[in-house]
């Protein structure tokens, strides 16, 4: 298993770089399509990352349209890859 290193002098944005790694690890089938994420909470510890962090990577990733969250059940991998966004301006 690959090992996410939070530091904020490295290049990139830490969330985006969180979103990354949990997508090289989708990819290489550790963690599986619908297969049930940590909570935010445990994420957070896991990672070495804030909660908000933590949130706005699986804000990102839902955008990208690789999780869903469920209110009382959880985050759950949706898809391996990004879904096609062409065309998307990326404004919310």
């Amino acid at each position: 298993m690959e090992t996410f290193d939070p530091d904020p002098q490295l290049r990139g944005y830490v969330f985006v770089r969180l979103a990354d790694h949990l997508l090289a690890e989708i990819a290489a089938g550790r963690i599986t399509v619908g297969g049930r994420l940590a909570n935010e909470r445990e994420m957070a510890q896991t990672y070495g990352v804030g909660i908000g962090t933590v949130r706005r990577t699986l804000e990102l990733l839902r955008e990208r349209g690789i999780v869903e969250t469920y209110p009382s059940k959880g985050t759950f991998v949706i898809a391996a890859t990004p879904a096609d966004d062409s065309g998307a301006d990326g404004a919310g």
